[in-house]
């Protein structure tokens, strides 16, 4: 959720030529690390392939035994972390040797205590977390991270859904509420503003079923809003006016009558497998082109795969120079599973999941599939640059610009493998030459000064709350019990709290500070 301005530059596979890396510390007590030579340990199946000797920099190690989604700052110094019981906050400043400075754990412990946080956004100088299904406390709270090192509890906004993902740009978040959008005002209290979803475009999508729809994911630019609703597609809606989405343009691999008539029998494997499954879009800078990313496995076994190309799935290019009517231009296609290793759900995971656009690059994350980046300057074209995977013991959730050229972050949510070894923030060299520059988004806001006594003191290892994340047959945590980690139902707000509670760093509290602490005003200059 940045604007980037930027220079472009043509670099392809050849810009990885003589690139200098150092081994990423240990990860485990045998002191070993990630393997970077191509090799297929015996009875695993597991792969692990290099670029040109591309590979990380460094592991942050977060003392979590999974996390989630990762953002960084404009300036890349600050990357921030959603460990399921909280957030960690990663400083940069040294990327071959990134140090975690600050987070928070049992968030609103009065009210549940938030759990199972997977979505984090940052933006100027605020830091947004939502807590998804099976949380005592669903909906999201704000923290004020202009001392990155020090994060300040701002306050809590309860709502009737979980928040599987949400964004944060200038007064309101947008929230995913099921299979609806919901925009929320920070102008004082904070209070939902407007709400949206496809029924609104056509109600025959209310004969769809809610799986179909789920709005997934939300990404919002120079006043535009984009969807990520599984099978129904990715849909632009004009929020210059965030009290007021209107409809602009979509793209989908399935009509509506299409979703409608899918027989009973068969909503399982139109649900997992391609096409469709829109989870995760982002336009690029200039809001030309637009990525979406898709989320899908294979849903029959091996031995009918032959038959039966359903998923892993890619990540599709559009021009939306004409938002109105997307044009599909390329298809950036998934790393390969390993032979003898199951493309299903509860297999080996190599489909498509978040990722960044910056200038002319791309910058992906596939699950065990590892990272990639690719040159995207000729969209109907793209040229893969550098891939990075080690699927014995990454399964990265994003991958995220830090500063353009130098160096990106990806996430690596679990351990296929089991325990905590390698679970962190990754830190990885530019591969390009990129020379974007990241600019923050949105209008100024002006923040309260909150007086703060909180120190940074690091507690033992956290693991996720067993009840708040879905374990799938490997033992690990899985995203979500659906593709669009949300269940069923209708959007539901209810009320706001100011709270405070221990973790990681102590929270400070806001009791004596009222519903004031929420108001977020206009900056006068």
């Amino acid at each position: 959720m940045r604007r980037r301005e930027c220079l472009r530059s043509a670099v392809g596979a050849a810009g990885l030529a003589g690139l200098a890396t150092t081994a990423p510390p240990a990860l485990g007590a045998d002191d070993t690390s990630p393997s970077t030579n191509d090799r297929s340990p015996a009875g695993t199946g597991a792969t692990t392939t290099r670029s040109d000797e591309f590979e990380p920099l460094a592991v942050a190690t977060l003392d979590s035994e999974a996390v989630a989604e990762a953002v960084t700052t404009p300036d890349g110094r600050w990357a921030f972390v959603a460990t399921f019981t909280g957030f960690r906050v990663v400083d940069l400043a040294d990327p071959a040797s990134p140090e975690v400075v600050a987070g928070r754990d049992e968030v609103l412990p009065d009210e549940g205590p938030m759990a199972n946080l997977k979505d984090v956004k940052y933006s100027r100088g605020r830091l947004l977390v939502a807590a998804d299904f099976n949380s005592s406390f669903t909906g999201v709270a704000l923290f004020d991270v202009r001392d990155p090192t020090d994060p300040v509890l701002r306050g809590a906004y309860r709502t009737g859904y979980g928040v599987h993902n949400c964004d944060l740009h200038g007064e309101y978040a947008y929230l995913t509420a099921r299979d609806e959008l919901d925009v929320v005002s920070f102008r004082g209290d904070p209070d939902s503003v407007a709400t949206w979803s496809v029924v609104d475009y056509d109600d025959g999508y209310a004969d769809v079923p809610g799986s179909f729809r789920n709005l997934h994911d939300v990404y919002v630019q120079d006043g535009r809003a984009y969807l990520a609703c599984l099978d129904a597609g990715t849909w632009i809606l004009d929020v210059s006016d965030p009290a007021d989405p209107a409809y602009v343009g979509h793209a989908a691999d399935h009509s509506l009558s299409e979703l409608q008539s899918v027989p009973g029998e068969e909503t399982r494997a139109f649900l997992y497998e391609p096409p469709g499954n829109s989870h995760y879009a982002q336009p690029s800078d200039d809001g030309t082109l637009l990525a979406v990313g898709r989320e899908a496995w294979n849903v029959a076994s091996n031995d009918d795969r032959a038959d039966d190309p359903g998923g892993p799935a890619g990540i599709t290019l559009f021009d939306i120079s004409d938002a109105s009517d997307p044009r599909r231009l390329a298809t950036v296609d998934p790393p390969p599973v390993p032979e003898g290793e199951p493309a299903t759900r509860g297999g080996h995971w190599t489909t498509a999941h978040n990722f960044d656009i910056v200038g002319d690059y791309l910058y992906s994350s596939w699950y065990q599939g590892g990272v990639k980046v690719h040159d995207i300057s000729d969209p109907a074209a793209p040229e893969e640059g550098a891939h990075w995977r080690d699927g014995e013991t990454t399964q990265f959730w994003t991958a995220q610009a830090g500063v353009p050229g130098e160096y990106f972050v990806a996430s690596n949510y679990v351990n296929p493998s089991g325990g905590a070894d390698g679970v962190g923030l990754y830190v990885f060299p530019d591969p390009t030459d990129n020379r974007a520059t990241v600019t923050p988004s949105g209008p100024t806001i002006s923040t309260p000064t909150v007086p703060s006594t909180a120190t940074v003191s690091p507690t033992s290892a956290t693991t996720p709350n067993p009840t708040a994340t879905p374990t799938g047959a490997s033992g690990s945590p899985t995203p979500s019990s659906t593709p669009g980690g949300s269940s069923p139902g209708t959007a539901g707000k209810t009320d706001t709290t100011d709270a405070a509670g221990p973790g990681f760093g102590p929270l400070v509290a806001l009791a004596a500070l009222g519903a004031g602490t929420w108001r977020l005003a206009r900056d006068d200059e």
